[in-house]
């Protein structure tokens, strides 16, 4: 079983902004622009944890 690229995986975190949108566009409500953030805030955070130099500061 092969392991998967931890920043395909954010990029693929990304790819749930297509439906959101989507939706978004159909209702208007601003509830769901709150859910094109939270998408965002969680793709920038898993990006952030998966950046070459996160680990290399961290204490053992």
């Amino acid at each position: 079983m092969s392991m998967s690229n931890p920043r395909i995986m954010t990029l693929l975190a990304l790819a749930g902004l297509a439906p959101v949108a989507y939706y978004l566009q159909g209702t208007g409500r601003t509830i769901v622009a709150l859910a094109l953030v939270n998408v965002v805030l969680i793709a920038a955070s898993l990006y952030w944890m998966t950046a070459k130099g996160a680990s290399e500061g961290a204490p053992a």
